[in-house]
This record gives structure tokens, sequence and C-alpha cells, in this order.
């Protein structure tokens, strides 16, 4: 009978969490609504700001792909009375929030089968049990085509559960019952019958992502819970015109990138590549990090530096180097960070 927010993130991971937790809770009859944050406007996390306009309206928090850094937020919340929930796959910070429950694979012991799991990962075990909870634990089954969305977007490390529940989800996602996926799909020509972890990579996920980089990200998540066909047309059609709008603004800093190091090709000489420039969209410098680092094959720093602003900045790394806890390291020199082994 509490009224829940869900509280998810712009990219598709967290859209996948955020739709994953909004089906679980509505098939279970709680009184639940979401929220996502906009990259341009807040940026990654929960902002105590945004979190007091709630108050009053809800009792429970629930966030879903991030949370585990949000002390303050957290801090905020129960002060006002709202139990926080967290359930998060980011690395941990020096101490945990202090919230009425941390749910992280973070903390399981290295080489855990679970450890490896994405934000969507953690949203599916949590809904397993509330599943399990309710004796209707066989209803679990049909979210997996949004864990394997959310596996292959992260770019999460496929190996045990992970793995596992990866597999599992393109089968569920290849016969998919989500009219938003469906349309989504049809929209970018998608053979289902052929559909594979690829299929996620350079298809269907980087609409999804457009739309997080460029826009509103809760679209998204109403795409992947409506259960209107025309409206799910209706946002499908708006993602194919963001994609190819990203792809454009993409190809624009890509360009850029090369030219610096045309230019100057002493940046190549260290063990990762840094490249700031002033007029970056910080929304798309993270997927030319990841096209850099497969030609480069070196870590791979990017920044979105407008002249006299803060510069922002998307990492992403090659196996082995754990990219967010090198950045962890010179947190002194940060305003704020945050990410994982792949990316930051």
């Amino acid at each position: 009978g509490e009224r829940i927010l869900v509280w998810g993130d712009f990219d598709v991971d967290g859209q996948t969490s955020t739709a994953l937790l909004l089906d679980t809770l509505r098939t279970l009859d709680a009184k639940v609504q979401s929220h996502v944050p906009h990259r341009m406007t807040h940026g990654h996390g929960v902002h105590i700001d945004v979190l007091r306009t709630y108050f009053g309206k809800i009792d429970v928090v629930l966030t879903c792909d991030t949370g585990v850094a949000a002390h303050d937020a957290i801090d905020a919340g129960r002060a006002a009375g709202l139990t926080m929930l967290v359930t998060d796959h980011h690395a941990l910070a020096e101490t945990l929030p202090e919230a009425d429950a941390v749910v992280n694979p973070q903390r399981l012991p290295s080489g855990h089968p679970l450890r490896d799991l994405p934000g969507v990962g953690v949203a599916f075990k949590l809904a397993q049990q509330l599943y399990a909870l309710a004796d209707r634990p066989e209803e679990a089954e049909r979210l997996l085509d949004l864990v394997a969305l959310g596996i292959v977007a992260d770019v999460a490390t496929q190996r045990h559960d992970t793995r596992y529940l990866l597999q599992r989800g393109l089968d569920r996602l290849r016969n998919s019952e989500r009219v938003g996926l469906r349309a989504l799909m049809e929209a970018a020509q998608v053979e289902t019958e052929t559909l594979a972890a690829d299929t996620i990579g350079f298809q269907i996920g980087p609409r999804l992502n457009a739309l997080g980089r460029l826009d509103d990200a809760a679209l998204a998540v109403e795409l992947l819970t409506t259960s209107s066909q025309s409206r799910a047309r209706e946002i499908a059609v708006q993602l194919e015109d963001f994609n190819a709008k990203r792809k454009q603004i993409e190809t624009q800093i890509y360009s850029a990138a090369q030219e610096q190091i045309a230019r100057d090709s002493s940046l190549l000489k260290f063990e990762a590549l840094v490249l700031e420039g002033p007029n970056w969209h910080p929304g798309v410098i993270g997927i030319v990090a990841s096209r850099l680092v497969e030609q480069y094959q070196k870590p791979t720093v990017l920044l979105a530096a407008p002249e006299g602003g803060i510069a922002g900045g998307s990492a992403r790394s090659v196996p082995g180097v754990d990219i967010g806890a090198c950045i962890a390291a010179t947190s002194h020199l940060l305003i704020g960070h945050g990410g994982h082994p792949g990316a930051a």
C-alpha cells in the first residue's frame, strides 16, 4: 500500500532496469511510478533537489543501476521519512550509504557467479524474489528480454550467471511479447529469427541509447512498458530520428578526435588516450571513446570541455584495465565520478 518511486538511469541498463521493476511492481498491484534523470540537466545519480520534489508524494525510493554513491541524497530521503532502497552494480565507495537496504553484486566475494551482473541483472534478481514471495515464481521469466538488452548494451562481462541470463534472454527477445520492443525491432528492420547479442549491440541498443544521450530517456521506459501498439510505433519512429542524429554527431566527434591525433602523434605514447573538445556533445563521447578503444587498443577518455565551464568525461577500457578503479584513484582531482571496469 505504500507509494513507490523507482529511480533509474538514462542509459540502456538504467532504462531496462527501470522498466523491469515498473513492470514487476505493477503486476504485483503496487502503487508505483518512475523517475529517470535527464543526462543534460542532471547527469547520473540521485539528485537531492529533484528528490525533494517527490517529498510528500511517495513513501519508498527504489533505485536501479544507481545509488551506491548517493550518500547525501539517501540521507536527505531518510530524514524526510522515506524508505530508501538501493539496487546498483557500480563500484563501491569507501563507505556504503545509510540506506535501508543496499543490494550490489560488488559486495559479493571475487569470483562469485553473480558478481558481474549489470543493473538490470540486479533488478531481475529482486524481481525473482518478489515473485517468489508472491508465490508466482514463473512470472519472472517474461522479464528476461529486458535483461538481455541491458547486459549487452552495458558491455557487462559475459561469464557465469550473466552469460546464462543473456542466453535465456536472447531466446525470450526473439519472441518478445512487449509491443514496444516489437515496434522498435520492426522500425530497425531486425530479423528476430536470427537475433543475437550483436543485434542488440549494433541495432537495438544504439536506438535506445540515442534517446538517453540526446533527449529524455523516460520515453524509452514508456516504450518498454506500454501496452498501446499505436503509442509504441510513435515512440519507435522518434527513436529512429534520434539515432540518425546521434550517428551524425558521432561522426563529427570521431573525425575531430582523429584530427587531434594526426596533429600530435605523441598522444598515442601514453598508457591511455585522453582527448578533449570544447563543442563535443557529452551524450555521444562515450560511443566515440569505444570506437577509439577498438582502433588503438588502449583505455580512452574523451572530455567535453566547454570554454570556461566544467569538463565532463566518458571513459572506455580494454580487458584487464579497471577504468572505474583507475578514475576513482584520482578522485582528489575530480568534482565527481562513477563507473565500473569497462566504462566510467
